[in-house]
């Protein structure tokens, strides 16, 4: 049973403009609604209201395995490029030999047809089901999604992780998808859970990095009776797979020549592929479940390393394995350095960046571990959801081994580092308690700030608009359009300044526990109409700068090709 929590203590944008290329390009945004309320944070569970009827299965009415612990994600994707976030809610099913048998036939026929569900977001508030439509109506026992136009022609597509062989649906912009995994070479069939795209060679071609997580015993019984079933370390985990993309859309697997084989072999839960030590080239951390964590050094030949240890990011800050779940990456404090945060079953860890790679456990000088303490926490969202120019935290809980709920928890950064716990003021939502596990951020209603969606087993998700008050705050949010084939430009970093505060968001794949946030990346900007500079630094090493950007926009920046220079 989880502890008992400690007291914790909208006008509508109309006109969002996007720059590009010069030219003004109006952006979509929601008709007016009322005036947003004055707490800290806010957010309103509209799930019903717009139109989501999806309720999540773990393919019986208990928890009875592991398989079904792990739980689903949820993304946040742009498939039409109409310009609207749309959504993707992952979902489990009935499987014969992982599923209870003895439930009725009736229900056995419901649940093995479950599927996954995509929600067209038609601009009005509300959402369409066009999973049938889009031929995505395809049953079986999932667990995560990443986003990425792999392909390089324009539409995002999507990459699905499941109890066995996974899923690469491209996008065949018309509003179906297919199913291409065999095919292009990553229909890889362990039990897949978190997944990346990243482009580690720097060849502009994205690559795939998949984690697995454990060798799942249907048979194996012995354990301790209070937990319901085995525990990750009654299993062996399984090897994790880097796939390397080719200029064909396929893939190659080069896990062996890319020295990933670690022994023993890890459980990976979340993946975070980002340039954790700032030399140019994308490392990958993979968050382990009861084990240490990874943190795999890119040289910049085709290899890596396992750093974890000497780097920081191993262990929890009292040297103890965590039970790590998902891979938040942000820069939490402003000083231009990206951290970690991964929930877990103890006190979760905030890995903060020292500078030079080196990384310190602060989540209790931050005042998170002292909440979390109190929870089974599994994704994050770090975003600015009161626009003050600090980034918040919303966290998604719930229990490892029983549908026993837990309420969410959501922090708002106090400018010193630290966080203080809002949720009690935060709406009637984050009172509700829930088997939480995927979470993901994005801006629905191109309003200007950062709502929220999490996935709960059996049970319907939450989405959660934020209706925090504005108080005269500003934002922007920059729209990256690399060069071809990595049009996502997924592996840059945007930094703002604007007064006396420089501003820091990499633009990545996935997100959260099993998730994937939209692609779009958001700054809250205080009391500044205006930006004073907005720097990217595009995978390639090569820069664009904008000078003097106004606020409360869109702001599209398109890499430039390089020059070829003369010989």
């Amino acid at each position: 049973m989880p502890r008992s929590r400690h007291p914790r203590a909208r006008s509508r944008t109309i006109g969002l403009l996007a720059t590009c290329c010069g030219i003004a390009v109006a952006w979509p945004a929601y008709p007016q609604t009322p005036e947003k309320t004055a707490a800290p944070v806010l957010f309103t569970d509209i799930t019903a209201k717009a139109g989501i009827d999806f309720v999540q299965t773990i393919g019986d009415d208990h928890m009875t395995n592991i398989v079904e612990s792990a739980g689903v994600g949820c993304g946040f994707l742009d498939y039409d490029n109409d310009g609207w976030i749309d959504i993707y809610l992952v979902n489990g099913c009935w499987v014969k030999g992982l599923s209870n048998d003895k439930l009725e036939p009736e229900k056995i026929k419901r649940l093995s047809a479950a599927t996954d569900k995509l929600y067209r977001n038609r601009g009005d508030g509300t959402f369409e089901d066009v999973t049938v439509k889009a031929g995505l109506a395809r049953p079986a026992y999932g667990m995560g999604i990443t986003v990425a136009d792999y392909n390089g022609d324009g539409a995002v597509d999507i990459y699905r992780t499941n109890y066995g062989a996974n899923r690469l649906y491209r996008n065949n912009k018309d509003g179906t998808f297919t199913d291409v995994a065999k095919a292009a070479g990553v229909a890889d069939t362990d039990f897949g859970v978190g997944a990346a795209f990243f482009d580690y060679d720097r060849d502009g071609r994205l690559d795939l990095y998949v984690g697995n997580y454990v060798q799942y015993d249907p048979d194996y019984k012995q354990y301790y009776a209070p937990d319901g079933f085995p525990g990750p370390l009654a299993y062996t985990g399984q090897q994790d797979r880097l796939f390397h993309g080719q200029s064909d859309g396929t893939f190659k697997d080069v896990t062996d020549q890319a020295g990933i084989k670690i022994t023993p072999h890890g459980r990976a839960m979340g993946i975070g592929a980002f340039d954790y030590d700032g030399d140019g080239l994308t490392d990958v951390l993979v968050s382990n479940d009861a084990m240490e964590n990874f943190l795999l050094r890119n040289h910049g030949n085709g290899t890596f390393s396992n750093e974890a240890l000497m780097q920081g990011v191993a262990f929890g800050k009292n040297g103890d394995a965590t039970a790590a779940m998902g891979v938040e990456i942000a820069d939490y404090d402003g000083d231009g350095l990206f951290d970690v945060f991964v929930p877990d079953m103890r006190f979760s860890c905030l890995y903060h960046n020292l500078g030079g790679g080196v990384f310190e456990d602060h989540a209790a000088r931050t005042g998170v571990a002292a909440v979390m303490g109190q929870y089974v926490g599994w994704g994050g969202v770090f975003a600015d959801f009161d626009l003050d120019g600090q980034l918040d935290l919303y966290v998604s809980n719930g229990d490892a081994h029983h549908l026993e709920p837990h309420e969410d928890v959501v922090f708002i950064g106090t400018g010193d580092g630290k966080f203080a716990d809002v949720s009690e003021t935060a709406g009637s939502w984050m009172k509700e308690k829930r088997v939480g596990r995927g979470v993901a951020g994005a801006d629905i209603d191109n309003d200007g700030d950062i709502d929220v969606l999490v996935t709960n087993l059996n049970d319907r998700p939450a989405l959660l608009r934020n209706d925090t008050a504005r108080t005269g705050r500003h934002w922007l949010r920059v729209a990256l359009l690399g060069q071809p084939p990595n049009l996502d430009a997924i592996g840059a970093v945007v930094r703002v300044t604007v007064g006396d505060k420089q501003l820091a968001r990499y633009r990545l794949s996935g997100g959260g526990y099993l998730s994937q946030h939209e692609s779009r990346l958001h700054f809250g900007l205080g009391k500044h109409d205006k930006v004073d500079r907005v720097e990217v630094i595009w995978p390639d090493g090569t820069r664009s700068v904008a000078m003097n950007v106004p606020a409360d926009k869109v702001k599209v920046i398109r890499q430039k090709k390089a020059k070829r220079m003369p010989e």
